[in-house]
């Protein structure tokens, strides 16, 4: 999944549920506005573009 949206409602995605729905939950989070905790919790392989 690519993240590209500062939207604050697209930021507060629910990652728990959106686990379940996809065959390789991998997230590249390219505004920086999402949680990398919580997604990673929830069993994502999480990305953010220009940070570590």
């Amino acid at each position: 999944m690519l993240h590209l949206t500062e939207w604050t409602h697209f930021a507060h995605i629910y990652a728990q549920r959106l686990t379940t729905r996809v065959a390789n939950p991998r997230v590249i989070d390219g505004r920086g506005t999402l949680n990398a905790n919580t997604w990673r919790e929830a069993g994502w392989t999480f990305r953010p573009l220009g940070r570590p």
